[in-house]
């Protein structure tokens, strides 16, 4: 087999599979904390009341911040600082096992167990017990959920030795993450049928919690069995300290730029992940049933989409691609907000023509920043001789990060000024909100240069031609 001019093989298909399988795993564990807390916590009001019952309190507590906004946004606080961290030792690490393998390895079940413990408070009634319990276990997960994904998306620029390479994990990987959430929004239909064979709905809730944690522990074992660090990823090891990495990493304007687009990005679509189950309940008056059907359809056609994508990115460049993207999400959250406000059309319709255009924008934001970071930080070893992909993932991270607990703080507040049916206006503004978050993150995203970053990567591609053809000579 060929080794570049660095020394290491090709990563086989397969075993990029393999790696993909850990973006699988990691993907559903996150689901319940990301996508079902303020749910579990604070669920809709249909027909008066709601299926679960209250177990913390449901007002709010600082102005209009509630418990559960109040609790997920310092997990992800917690998170912020912990992601530069953990990057900064993986780039430093000299472990037997690898850079990134060896953290993989110990955080993989207390992330898969931490998912579970959340949803399981101590107590059946509002609290202090319970919101205590619901904090630590919720900062329990972030440490551990940093401890695998930071390394194991630091993988990328290390096992993809081209931009085409690069491309093609990120887009397996999307693959990998689209089948975890889609599996994820199984619980609407799974909860359904738990509850008709004679469970409550929050037993039904954790019941399928706890099936995903398993699942998702077993899938982020396989890149750490299958993938040999020392035999596939470049031999760096940074220099830098992780602060003074991460005040370089945003030093270089290309990331920066990018950066707080992706953050802007992340704010609008956790507003969409957060939302749907109101978006479709409240505002469209629809079953709540028909959430998962709606998503999965969406994810479906998204994959039907990955071919074009990769090749329109590869002719036209990734940023072009993605400043569609932005510009289609912006029209789908205005339409968001009109929901159940236009005559003649019914909400069915309404949202089933959402959904079918959304698939487009999910798989391009699925696919293409990941890359471009990957790009980014191959490109800034390329220019400064000190590799340190992980603080790059990691600083990415923090951002996505931030955006997510920002929006997950918010959230709840306009929920407290309406979410029935009677009184949407809250649900309602959370669409208006994250137009607004959408269109700033395509303002930042025309500041990126990709020709600069591009420069730099043609260079090293240009100088593994040279060697593979001293090689052969």
């Amino acid at each position: 087999m060929y080794k570049n001019p660095n020394g290491v093989e090709e990563l086989p298909l397969w075993k990029k599979i393999m790696w993909a399988v850990g973006q699988f795993g990691w993907s559903l564990t996150t689901f319940a904390v990301f996508n079902l807390l303020t749910y579990f916590y604070m669920p809709p009001e249909t027909g008066g009341s709601s299926e679960i019952p209250s177990l913390i309190f449901q007002g709010a507590i600082i102005g209009v911040v509630t418990i559960i906004g109040l609790a997920s946004f310092g997990g992800r606080i917690f998170d912020i600082i912990t992601d530069p961290l953990i990057a900064g030792i993986s780039d430093r690490s000299l472990s037997r096992w690898g850079r990134r393998r060896f953290f993989m390895i110990i955080s993989a079940f207390p992330f898969a167990l931490f998912s579970v413990l959340v949803f399981f408070p101590p107590m059946g009634e509002p609290g202090t017990l319970n919101t205590v319990w619901v904090v630590v276990n919720i900062i329990l997960f972030y440490l551990f959920n940093t401890m695998y994904t930071i390394p194991f998306t630091a993988l990328v620029p290390e096992l993809g030795h081209s931009s085409k390479d690069r491309l093609f994990l990120s887009t397996i990987g999307s693959v990998a993450w689209a089948l975890g959430f889609f599996v994820g929004q199984a619980t609407w239909a799974i909860k359904g049928v738990l509850q008709s064979g004679g469970f409550s709905a929050m037993s039904a809730m954790q019941v399928t919690i706890v099936m995903f944690a398993v699942i998702g522990f077993i899938a982020m074992l396989a890149p750490i069995l299958f993938i040999d660090e020392k035999r596939y990823c470049r031999h760096h090891v940074s220099k830098e300290g992780t602060f003074e990495g991460l005040v370089k990493a945003f030093q270089n304007r290309d990331f920066r730029m990018f950066t707080f687009s992706d953050l802007c990005y992340y704010i609008s679509n956790t507003f969409l992940e957060i939302g749907v189950v109101y978006y479709v309940t409240v505002l469209m008056g629809l079953e709540e049933s028909l959430t998962f059907t709606l998503m999965a359809t969406m994810f479906i056609l998204s994959f039907l989409f990955y071919p074009a994508i990769v090749r329109i990115a590869n002719r036209v460049g990734k940023k072009r691609i993605l400043m569609w993207a932005f510009g289609i999400q912006i029209l789908l959250f205005i339409a968001i907000s009109l929901s159940g406000l236009v005559p003649g059309i019914k909400p069915a319709i309404w949202g089933w023509g959402i959904i079918l255009v959304e698939a487009i924008p999910v798989a391009i934001f699925g696919i293409i920043p990941t890359a471009i970071v990957s790009d980014i930080a191959r490109a800034d070893g390329i220019r400064t001789g000190n590799f340190k992909e992980g603080i790059f993932m990691g600083a990415r991270m923090v951002m996505m990060k931030f955006g997510v607990s920002f929006t997950n703080l918010i959230f709840p507040s306009f929920l407290i000024l309406g979410r029935s049916i009677e009184n949407p206006i809250g649900v309602r503004l959370t669409a208006v909100v994250a137009i607004g978050f959408t269109a700033l993150g395509a303002f930042l995203l025309a500041a990126y240069s990709e020709r600069n970053v591009n420069s730099f990567l043609a260079k090293e591609e240009q100088e593994i031609v040279g060697e593979m053809e001293v090689v052969v000579g």
